[in-house]
C-alpha cells in the first residue's frame, strides 16, 4: 500500500517538476539530481554491495545526507569517505591496526609504480594511477571540518559534500570493481 502511495507521490511531483522526487526505498524525499549522476550513484552503490555491503551502506546514507530534505553536508562528507575506506581499507591495508583513507592515499602514491589502471593511457598501454590519487587527495584534504581549530578548518559546504558523495562514488566503484590494479 506504502509503495502504491510513493509511486502516486512521485508522479505528482514528477509532473509538477518538483525539485523533490520519493527517494528509491520509498520511505522520504530527496532533492532531484541529473538522471545521468544518479546512474552513476546507482552503479557504485551496486559495485560497493558485490564487494562490502558497509561500502553501499555509507554511500547510500552519503546521497541521502547529501539530497535529503534537511542537508548535512558535514555527514554527506564524512559518509562519503568512510565509503570509499571500507572497499580501499581491505585492498590496499590489509594488515594495518588503523588504516584511514589518507594512509591509502599516502600507500598509492607511494607506490604508484605497483599499480595501474584498466584503462590504457594515450600510448595504449594501462594508465598510471594519478587520476585515483587525485582524486582520494581531493577528498581526503577537502574535508575541512574534520579536525577543529587549525588555520584551514571550516565548515562543508553543501556543493563540496555533493562533490565529495559524487567523487565517493566513483571510487568505490573503480576500486570494487577492480579498476585499479596490481601490475
Amino acid at each position: 500500500m506504502a509503495a502504491s502511495y510513493a509511486r502516486l507521490l512521485e508522479g505528482i511531483l514528477r509532473e509538477g517538476d518538483c525539485a523533490f522526487t520519493v527517494s528509491e526505498d520509498g520511505g522520504r524525499l530527496e532533492r532531484r539530481m541529473d538522471e545521468t549522476l544518479h546512474a552513476t550513484y546507482d552503479k557504485a552503490v551496486s559495485a560497493g554491495t558485490s564487494k562490502s555491503e558497509t561500502a553501499a551502506d555509507h554511500l547510500r546514507a552519503a546521497f541521502s545526507e547529501a539530497y535529503g530534505i534537511k542537508p548535512d553536508p558535514s555527514a554527506a562528507y564524512s559518509r562519503a569517505i568512510k565509503a570509499v575506506e571500507a572497499v580501499a581499507n581491505p585492498l590496499f591495508l590489509p594488515n594495518a591496526p588503523e588504516p584511514t583513507l589518507g594512509k591509502v592515499r599516502a600507500h598509492l602514491d607511494q607506490g604508484r609504480h605497483k599499480y595501474e589502471m584498466v584503462i590504457s593511457d594515450r600510448t595504449g598501454a594501462p594508465a598510471d594511477i594519478a587520476a585515483a590519487v587525485a582524486m582520494i587527495s581531493l577528498l581526503w584534504h577537502g574535508q575541512r571540518d574534520r579536525h577543529e581549530g587549525g588555520p584551514t578548518s571550516a565548515p562543508v559546504t553543501q556543493e563540496a559534500a555533493e562533490t565529495a558523495v559524487h567523487t565517493a562514488a566513483i571510487l568505490v566503484h573503480w576500486i570494487s570493481s577492480g579498476s585499479i590494479r596490481k601490475k
